[in-house]
C-alpha cells in the first residue's frame, strides 16, 4: 500500500530522525564498551550501564530498526538521504529551538532564577549563539561558491 506523498514524507523523516537517534545510542553504547561511558569521566554507582544491559540495548535498537524496514516495505517508502542543505537547515532549525528555548525568561520553570549579571550574560551568549546558527545558515544557503 503506499501512502499519498505528503505521509510518505513524513514517515520518511520520522525514519530519518529515529535512525539518527539509534546511531547516537550506539555511539554512546560503544563508548560504554570502550570504558568511556560517563560523559563526565566518573560515572555515580548507580548510572553505569553493565555489559548485559549494552547487549540488550543493542537487540533493542536492532528491533526498532527491523520494524522500520518492515513499516518501508508495507507502505511501499522510498527512503531517501536528504541533500547537505536540508540536513544543515533541519540541524540548524532545531538548534534555534533549544537556543530559544535556553533564553532565561524562558528557564523560570527551572527553579531558581538567574543572578542578574548571569542572567545578562547568559542571555548574551545565548543571543550570540543565535547569531552564528543564522550566519551558517546564510552561509549554506547561499548559491555563491
Amino acid at each position: 500500500m503506499a501512502l499519498d506523498e505528503l505521509h510518505a514524507r513524513r514517515l520518511e523523516t520520522v525514519m530519518t530522525l529515529v535512525e539518527n537517534a539509534l546511531q547516537r545510542i550506539e555511539q554512546v553504547l560503544a563508548g560504554v564498551e570502550a570504558g568511556s561511558g560517563s560523559a563526565g569521566g566518573s560515572a555515580a554507582r548507580g548510572s553505569q550501564i553493565m555489559p548485559a544491559q549494552v547487549r540488550e540495548a543493542r537487540r533493542r535498537c536492532e528491533e526498532i530498526r527491523r520494524r522500520l524496514r518492515a513499516a518501508v516495505r508495507r507502505f511501499a517508502i522510498r527512503p531517501h538521504k536528504p541533500d547537505p542543505r536540508q540536513t544543515i537547515a533541519a540541524e540548524l532549525s532545531s538548534l534555534w529551538v533549544i537556543l530559544e528555548n535556553a533564553r532565561p525568561r524562558r528557564m523560570k520553570g527551572y527553579g531558581r532564577e538567574f543572578a542578574p549579571a548571569d542572567k545578562a550574560d547568559w542571555e548574551t551568549l545565548v543571543q550570540d549563539l543565535l547569531t552564528e546558527v543564522e550566519r551558517v545558515r546564510l552561509a549554506v544557503s547561499s548559491q555563491e561558491e
